[in-house]
């Protein structure tokens, strides 16, 4: 804003977030509301989320510095149980809004009332659909009590999700779980995440739009149906996590390119064809394993694709109503003494 000055423009507006859609961030009004006031800035502030749980005396404390807004806004179709399209303003000065958009034609030329505002001056169309009244159904139908619990009912099912994915150490939790969205990834790069979100949404039992946080993927898990339960987080977390580890056997059993080792064939006595090339990895533990899935991850994960790449694993279904054909390869860790696995 100085060098806004400086260069002879005026700073005249700050849009500033109060518990965004993305990862329910909250600026600190406190330090930004003086700045605005000293620079004459109209601060808006968008409370499209986490605006609605403002109801609950608990969370007022996070509206800090909010008598410096010029205007707050929320999105009772996001969080109170309101169909959309449903949004709620106020304005401190609603003159500012007359002036800037008011409309005088004689064909609706009108007598001056000061029982109530006309609303075709706050804004640019001269009609508008009756949307306040589904509001004032919900209100009717809910009471404050109803509606402070749906929100209060979330947040503490969030916080009950949130301890799934930290008492898990393949994941990290990226946002600070105030309300009813949590943030989250497994560590490791975007690439797999985006593998996972895309697993998730595409099993068709669970839906979760990522977000981007310092340039990493991160899956947003927000708690919105109205009977939301214990026992549907679990289920939820249950999901996520098969699929997590799904995709964290898939990419382990991946070797790469600079730990393929030739071995000589005649060494352990396994017979090959001519030109098969054997591949090894060193690993710090030995172990051995088996895994077999239901038909329905051998589906949604399985690529003919793959088969023939002489690394990636075969998945081997587990409900014994297919056998084997030419095709399908056997994907087999044997432990050696030489602290080596040998696939075949």
């Amino acid at each position: 804003m100085e060098k806004d000055v400086v260069e002879n423009l005026v700073p005249f507006f700050v849009s500033a977030t109060f518990g965004s859609t993305s990862c329910c961030s909250f600026d600190n009004l406190s330090e930004i509301g003086p700045v605005c006031k000293e620079f004459g800035a109209w601060l808006h502030v968008d409370g499209a989320y986490a605006g609605n749980a403002m109801i609950c005396d608990e969370f007022k404390y996070l509206m800090k510095g909010i008598e410096y807004a010029s205007s707050f806004n929320t999105n009772p179709n996001k969080w109170l149980l309101t169909n959309f399209d449903c949004s709620t303003m106020w304005v401190k000065d609603p003159s500012k809004f007359v002036e800037m958009k008011e409309a005088k034609p004689e064909h609706i030329e009108e007598e001056p009332s000061d029982q109530m505002p006309n609303y075709r001056h706050w804004g640019i169309p001269l009609s508008r659909r009756f949307r306040s009244l589904k509001l004032w159904f919900v209100f009717r139908s809910y009471g404050l009590e109803g509606l402070r619990e749906y929100i209060r009912n979330h947040c503490r099912l969030a916080k009950k999700f949130e301890s799934y994915v930290r008492a898990d150490p393949r994941f990290e939790i990226c946002n600070d779980v105030k309300m009813g969205l949590v943030c989250f990834r497994l560590k490791g790069p975007n690439k797999i995440n985006q593998e996972l979100s895309s697993s998730i949404n595409g099993s068709g039992k669970l839906h979760m739009k990522p977000t981007y946080i310092r340039e990493k993927l991160v899956l947003r898990f927000c708690v919105v149906a109205e009977k939301a339960s214990k026992e549907d987080m679990k289920y939820a977390w249950d999901v996520i996590s098969s699929i997590a580890t799904e995709i964290l056997v898939s990419h382990s059993m991946k070797i790469e390119k600079d730990g393929i080792l030739n071995h000589n064939s005649k060494s352990d006595g396994v017979e090959r064809n001519d030109g098969d090339e054997q591949l090894f990895r060193r690993l710090s533990q030995q172990y051995s394993f088996t895994k077999t899935v239901t038909r329905e991850a051998y589906e949604r994960t399985m690529s003919k694709a793959s088969l023939h790449d002489g690394v990636s694993p075969i998945i081997l279904l587990d409900d014994g109503e297919e056998e084997a054909t030419k095709d399908d390869v056997l994907f087999h860790c044997t432990e050696m003494a030489t602290d080596e696995l040998f696939v075949q």
